[in-house]
Formats: C-alpha cells, sequence, structure tokens
C-alpha cells in the first residue's frame, strides 16, 4: 500500500488533493529529465533533505549519549550511596551500655548529642573514630572506625558528620587526608 492510499484511507486528504500531487511530482521528474537547471534544483533540494536528516540523526545520537552518560552517573551515585549505608551499618560500634556520657556534635544548624563510653569519647577527640548519619530525616547516628570513616568519605562524604583531624599517641596533631 503506497503512501498515497494509505493517506486516502486515513482521510487525510481527498483523491483530487492526491491525484493533484502525483500530477506534480510526475511533472517536475519530467522538467527534470528536459531541463539540466530544473534537475539541479531538484538534486539540491534532496541533498538539502539528506543533510537535514543526517544532522538530526547525530543531533539525536548526541542527546541519547548525554542520556545515557547522565544515567550511569545517577546509578554510580546510587551505589555509592547504597555501598556506604551498608558499610556504616556493618562496622558500627555503638554500645548499648554507654553510659550518661554524651558527645556533642554540630549536625546542620543543631547540636546533637550522642551518647559513648569514656574509651569512645577519647578515640573521637583524637581522631580514631568519626560520626556519621544514616539519613537526613533520622537523628540516628553511628560511631565508626577511622578506615571505615575513610572509605565513606571517598565515596560519599554527606554522610560523615564529625571527624577530628588524627592526634598521634605523643600528642602531635596530624592532619586527616
Amino acid at each position: 500500500m503506497s503512501l498515497r492510499d494509505q493517506f486516502l484511507k486515513a482521510g487525510l486528504v481527498s483523491k483530487k488533493q492526491a491525484k493533484q500531487a502525483e500530477t506534480q511530482a510526475k511533472q517536475k521528474e519530467h522538467q527534470a529529465k528536459k531541463n539540466k537547471v530544473v534537475a539541479q534544483e531538484l538534486a539540491a533540494e534532496r541533498d538539502d533533505e539528506l543533510r537535514l536528516i543526517e544532522d538530526q540523526k547525530l543531533e539525536k545520537q548526541k542527546q541519547d549519549l548525554e542520556l545515557n552518560l547522565r544515567r550511569e552517573q545517577v546509578r554510580i551515585e546510587r551505589e555509592n550511596f547504597l555501598r556506604c549505608l551498608q558499610l556504616m551499618k556493618s562496622n558500627a560500634v555503638n554500645e548499648n551500655r554507654a553510659g550518661e556520657i554524651y558527645y556533642f556534635l554540630e549536625a546542620g544548624r543543631f547540636v546533637r548529642k550522642v551518647m559513648v563510653t569514656p574509651w569512645q569519647r577519647e578515640m573521637l577527640a583524637r581522631g580514631k573514630m568519626a560520626i556519621g548519619r544514616l539519613s537526613e530525616l533520622v537523628d540516628e547516628f553511628v560511631i565508626l572506625p577511622y578506615t571505615t570513616a575513610q572509605m565513606v568519605m571517598n565515596l560519599h562524604s554527606g554522610l560523615i558528620v564529625t571527624l577530628h583531624s588524627e592526634v598521634a599517641d605523643d600528642g602531635e596533631v596530624q592532619l586527616a587526608d
């Protein structure tokens, strides 16, 4: 079924309009055979149309590539975030027996307190441990060893709330990376 028949069947054109378009196309082809100027004009029109189609294809390929890159970046960010959450949950050293000793920290524009043991408080002050936050919506903080905190910082730095610069056992300050 030709394009003409499809348009007629769909009711987009009348029989008269379809016949008229067909005769015009035949006249152009006939004139193109007789007249070289008309043939060159038709060839130029076809070339322009082909160039336009090629440009549209290239533009679509660029858009598809950019979209795929954005999707891949979002996927990687989501993977890193979930990996960080898993690391934080599996390596948390929070203790239920932490008494009435609090460690105060600044989380956003608020000051929060976390219950810690005396040993954890000392390690936090020395930079051997860090405090991370699993969710912005919930005030749930986890205490993490330094190595885990560094891995989390490399993958998603927003989850670590407090990580002091490391202090050596002899009292000298070492800057955290």
